[in-house]
């Protein structure tokens, strides 16, 4: 009897080990999103990112290494960048593909606190658009960038793992509340920070943080315009608006040549300081985002 109780302890303890070692892989596009469904789907999912580290979405040509990592996937998770599509068109038969950003409403990408080419969109942004494929996702791409939006995505997030996993469908759910109660937080602390600054410009080199600029009503000033390096005479405006704003920080994104922006900072007598819009981490980044603004605005 002994032995039989033994065996049946062990039994549960071996299907116990086994549920916990079992985990979802799913797969998303870039790093942001890939930390917003480990922030969901915890302990229960395995999740992989496509893009490399320091690369930028904008010129990466997805290979085979990033296709064999996503037909192994469950789902992947996707916010329509161009190279994400890539990669769906590739997998779509054999894998299914979400798109986490649909229930965000995209804003105009603003370069130069306007929209630089007089419709809503500019070609560079990373996404297919009208003329160039069929179907298309206009707007700023860059919705990551965006405490609220993140929530958002957390949210649909956890409907997505609960279909797949629907034993589990209450934790995503309360996972992503707590996410979402997180991500409300930050934009309040941001807001408030951020609000003695309103009107104020801050000038970038590519320009990925309009979210932020449109959330906090700020301008956000981008040397690059089109996906192109800046002219001389692009460059020759830029340090003229600089200058009268009285501007002494430019922001630099890891992925992108700085020496643009570094000709700047040179020419207003400031410093260059480095942003990563796709950094893992989207609390943290939100938090090292404010606070290099607020010592930006602060000089």
């Amino acid at each position: 009897m002994k032995c039989l109780r033994l065996s049946f302890v062990l039994c549960l303890c071996f299907s116990a080990f086994c549920c916990r070692a079992e985990k979802l892989p799913v797969c998303a596009g870039l790093s942001p999103i890939a930390h917003i469904l480990r922030e969901v789907g915890g302990d229960r999912v395995s999740v992989s990112s496509m893009l490399p580290e320091g690369r930028s979405p904008h010129d990466y040509a997805p290979g085979t290494r990033e296709l064999r990592i996503a037909v192994k996937a469950k789902c992947f998770f996707t916010t329509g960048m161009l190279y994400e599509q890539r990669i769906t068109r590739a997998i779509e038969k054999k894998v299914p593909v979400v798109d986490i950003s649909s229930g965000i409403k995209r804003i105009a990408l603003r370069a130069d606190g306007h929209d630089p080419h007089g419709h809503k969109h500019s070609h560079h942004c990373g996404l297919d658009h009208h003329g160039c494929s069929g179907d298309s996702v206009s707007g700023d791409p860059h919705i990551w960038l965006s405490p609220l939006n993140c929530a958002i995505m957390g949210q649909c997030a956890a409907k997505e793992l609960g279909k797949l996993m629907p034993q589990f469908k209450k934790e995503f759910q309360a996972r992503a509340d707590r996410f979402s109660m997180k991500m409300r937080k930050i934009h309040e602390n941001m807001a408030k920070r951020l609000v003695p600054f309103k009107g104020k410009s801050f000038f970038v080199y590519h320009p990925a943080f309009g979210y932020i600029a449109s959330l906090y009503q700020l301008n956000q000033k981008a040397i690059e315009l089109g996906g192109r390096e800046a002219t001389p005479t692009r460059m020759a405006s830029v340090i003229r608006e600089a200058r009268k704003q009285g501007v002494k920080t430019v922001f630099v994104q890891k992925q992108f040549n700085p020496a643009s922006a570094k000709a700047l900072a040179n020419a207003i007598k400031g410093e260059v300081v480095e942003l990563d819009p796709l950094a893992g981490d989207v609390e943290k980044n939100f938090l090292l985002i404010t606070e290099a603004l607020v010592k930006g605005f602060s000089k």
